[in-house]
């Protein structure tokens, strides 16, 4: 297995960069069970951001959504054959799948060595499931990506930890974080932005982010270091960020004081890289990337799993005022402009192996 890491601002080899290897002409099908929607303007933001930043390179891309909302599990004894079609008739170079599981081995099966999936982190890890169903569902998902991994021409993870996870006789594997559009994360006034989503300006807001109300997000001990925390600060509140448009996501980010992250378990979520670009101070037990992503940033900090200790934490930056500067100091590795840049030469190094399929003429 080749695996190459991002970690400490290591660039990938820019020789593969050389030669025939032309962006334009490389013809890309998104395969996502995640994407914004009218109904679900939150859910695949980051996937939707990636998209836009390769077509901004010069990648063609286009997306298949599996939509799960409606159909559920159910989606997925049609999805093969809706694959192949799309990626015949469209004469695409490269299956791109974004979150591994069923979907991932379905993507595998279809594109062989053209397919490369990007996993998040539960796909790999296998979650905090709370029933029998749920530890079935999660043990089937696991399986499937590890499948997809070696069967697929290359395995993209979002954080170091998770290499180990895909298992034996996988071809080619690298670590590219998701990245943050920092057109649309960076520092605001506070004020300004309390005022524009309705907060008051004289609370001191701690953000915590549950999307979808996942319990291995770990509410309950974001709730008990709350208590504590407002015994020392009385007007600290915990904002919960919660199926909010991902246009208004920058505005909570830059109205909080610090954001706490508190999971069990995590690849390289998406908030605390949105948090550094907006230099907002980050308070996180070591769970998935976060002790990467905010080492050495100012005002930021790695705390046990005791309520005591993270409120300590907490009152600590508030009382502070500081931001972070981890703006600057996380540019190069999550900035979505430049983690495209990482994408396309995993593209580029699987399209030498496979050669173009596409015919058009761009």
């Amino acid at each position: 297995m080749i695996e190459i890491s991002f970690r400490d601002r290591a660039m990938i080899d820019m020789s593969l960069s050389k030669g025939h290897d032309n962006p334009a002409k490389i013809k890309v099908l998104f395969l996502t069970n995640t994407y914004p929607s009218p109904d679900r303007p939150w859910a695949g933001s980051a996937v939707k951001l990636q998209e836009e930043a390769l077509r901004k390179a010069g990648i063609h891309v286009d997306v298949l959504h599996l939509d799960r909302t409606g159909s559920g599990q159910r989606i997925y004894l049609t999805a093969y054959p809706k694959i192949k079609k799309t990626l015949l008739t469209g004469k695409y170079d490269l299956l791109h799948v974004q979150f591994g599981g069923v979907q991932a081995f379905l993507g595998a099966l279809a594109a062989e060595k053209r397919c490369i999936v990007t996993y998040h982190g539960t796909d790999l890890h296998g979650g905090s499931p709370q029933t029998i169903w749920e530890s079935l569902s999660y043990f089937l998902g696991v399986i499937c990506s590890r499948y997809a991994a070696r069967r697929s021409g290359a395995s993209i993870v979002v954080a170091e930890h998770l290499l180990r996870y895909l298992g034996s006789n996988v071809e080619y594997s690298c670590v590219i974080p998701t990245g943050v559009d920092y057109d649309r994360f960076f520092p605001t006034d506070k004020k300004k932005a309390r005022n524009l989503i309705g907060l008051k300006t004289e609370k001191r807001y701690v953000l915590f982010n549950i999307n979808n109300m996942d319990p291995v997000k770990r509410r309950d001990l974001a709730e008990k270091t709350m208590a504590l925390l407002e015994k020392e600060i009385p007007e600290a509140h915990l904002l919960t960020l919660s199926q909010v448009p991902f246009e208004k996501v920058p505005l909570f980010i830059n109205a909080s004081d610090v954001l706490l992250v508190t999971s069990d378990k995590e690849g390289s979520p998406n908030i605390v890289k949105e948090a550094l670009a907006c230099n907002l101070p980050v308070v996180s037990v070591d769970v998935g990337d976060v002790p990467d992503m905010i080492a050495d940033v100012k005002n930021c900090s790695i705390v046990s799993r005791e309520p005591e200790i993270i409120a300590n934490a907490l009152a600590n930056i508030i009382n502070s005022g500081a931001d972070s500067d981890g703006r600057e100091k996380r540019r190069e590795i999550i900035d979505n402009v430049k983690v495209c840049q990482r994408i396309i030469e995993v593209y580029k190094t699987v399209m030498r192996k496979c050669g173009p399929v596409h015919m058009h003429g761009g």
